[in-house]
């Protein structure tokens, strides 16, 4: 029965880390191969910074997000989450923002291979050209990508 369990959450993780698409893209870490890089940034490796590059807003427009990120590490029987939220300047440039990811009390991430889910959130306001009123309009972006935790 665990190990079932266990199998359906590892897909589910890995089918929604499969959808990829919008403006938070992964980038190829340093040591080759696919996805992000993660930093444990305590000895009890309970959280993790990941740097995720953003690209958000337009010109003409006021905008504001929100980043919220999830990370999904698989250990033997167990598997490891974490979350963790950041507000992006959204220029209408790209940027990498730094999102400190939190282990659930009690959990802690390995040093290795994980799953980092992203969702931005964006809320835009653009002004109508015709009635000159505020249009506002909300955009959630969902990726994933693989994400390598290291010490």
């Amino acid at each position: 029965m665990v190990k079932t369990s266990t199998r359906i959450v590892g897909a589910l993780a890995l089918a929604g880390a499969l959808v990829c698409s919008g403006p938070v893209l992964a980038a190829k870490p340093a040591q080759g191969g696919g996805g992000l890089i993660g930093d444990l940034t305590t000895p009890a490796r309970d959280s993790a910074i990941v740097m995720v590059p953003v690209d958000c807003g337009e010109p003409g427009q006021t905008t504001t997000a929100s980043l919220s990120v999830k990370i999904f590490q698989s250990v033997g029987r167990l598997l490891n989450i974490g979350t963790g939220s950041a507000v992006p300047n959204c220029t209408g440039q790209a940027e990498d923002v730094p999102v400190t990811v939190y282990a659930i009390p009690g959990l802690k991430f390995q040093p290795g291979p994980a799953t980092i889910l992203i969702t931005l959130t964006e809320q835009t306001s653009t002004v109508d050209p015709v009635t000159g009123l505020p249009v506002p309009g909300v955009s959630v972006i969902e990726s994933g990508a693989r994400v390598d935790l290291r010490p």
